[in-house]
């Protein structure tokens, strides 16, 4: 696909990064077995395992990358934000695996991308659609609910990225109590690229002809898309048709609209991965339904990566990630109103 924004990214950290102490020493691991999904890896923290406090599941961004990535300079990635699991002492912190990847991996480092080289295997291709991830993950809940009983107090679903377009769905179908989405969008993932085009043009970045050249090719792609929605040979920047054809033309802010329980979306208005124009239409939807359950954050200066510029350091960002989390913890914790 020529000139368009890749909409899709997985929170992760460089090779000199360190963990701030959180391990897979840290997390128990199961395997839930299902005769539709196979074998479905769970793993839940052992910081704090007799506390009582909520079930709080990490649905990660796009990409083959496990949860754990160990480097060979020492550095370490992960898949999910320290910042969250800073309180796994006060909860039960369910990590699910995607198809085909393991919990924990060495893996190479691309230094001229800046990210980890993927682990990619027929397994996770064949794997990666919306409904599969959203059924595995509603599995792997009820797994997790079964093993812990009485010491969970209630179930809330958190997605970043990719995680966010399929969060709210699962919230609905393992009866979640609470769900979150950061860095997703309302509607369809494809309307993102034809966004990006359209304000290209209009910061006189391209010319409204080669913007609508663009959008012409947009629409030829998801036509050859959805004329072979299954292919796992066919690939559209680069992932398989069977990966788009179910995140591509789904409006997330439906799966939002069937639910009646507290939401929480979080956008950077500087995020060029997940354009906050596409998010804005959530909240839109609910004040015209005159819908209440819905809570929107904008930090409009941060990016995907909840950064933002350094006020001491001009043309440096720095990371408000702390902040944003400590904030959707108290949100997690807070009581609904009466």
């Amino acid at each position: 696909m020529r000139a368009v924004l890749a909409a899709i990214s997985v929170l992760i950290a460089g090779p000199a990064m360190a963990q701030d102490a959180v391990s897979p020493a840290q997390f128990d691991n199961h395997v839930a077995h299902d005769p539709a999904f196979g074998d479905i890896a769970w793993h839940i923290d052992n910081v704090n395992p007799g506390a009582k406090g909520p079930l709080v599941v990490w649905l990660p961004g796009s990409g083959a990358y496990p949860h754990f990535q160990n480097f060979s300079d020492g550095g370490r990635g992960v898949s999910f934000p320290r910042e969250l699991l800073a309180f796994r002492d006060r909860a039960h912190f369910l990590l699910i695996d995607k198809p085909g990847l393991p919990f924990v991996a060495d893996m190479a480092f691309d230094e001229a991308t800046g990210r980890p080289i993927q682990l990619d295997s027929p397994a996770y291709r064949a794997g990666l659609s919306r409904d599969n991830l959203v059924a595995r993950t509603a599995l792997a809940i009820s797994a997790a609910r079964e093993t812990l009983g009485d010491k969970i107090d209630r179930v809330v679903v958190i997605g970043g990225s990719e995680g966010a377009q399929y969060v709210f769905a699962v919230a609905g179908l393992a009866h979640a109590d609470k769900a979150v989405g950061w860095g997703g969008l309302a509607l369809p993932q494809y309307y993102d690229f034809i966004i990006d085009q359209r304000l290209r043009a209009e910061r006189g970045e391209i010319t409204r002809a080669e913007a609508q050249a663009s959008v012409e090719d947009i629409f030829a792609d998801i036509k050859a898309i959805q004329a072979d929605p299954l292919s796992l040979d066919r690939r559209f920047i680069g992932e398989t048709n069977r990966r788009w054809s179910g995140f591509g033309p789904h409006a997330a802010v439906d799966d939002m609209l069937a639910l009646n329980i507290p939401l929480l979306l979080v956008q950077g208005g500087d995020d060029p991965k997940a354009p906050i124009i596409n998010t804005d239409f959530a909240m839109v939807a609910f004040l015209s339904q005159g819908r209440t359950n819905l809570d929107y954050w904008v930090y409009p200066e941060a990016d995907h990566g909840f950064r933002a510029p350094d006020p001491n350091n001009p043309g440096k960002k720095v990371s408000i990630a702390g902040e944003i989390w400590n904030r959707v913890w108290a949100w997690v914790m807070a009581e609904p109103a009466s």
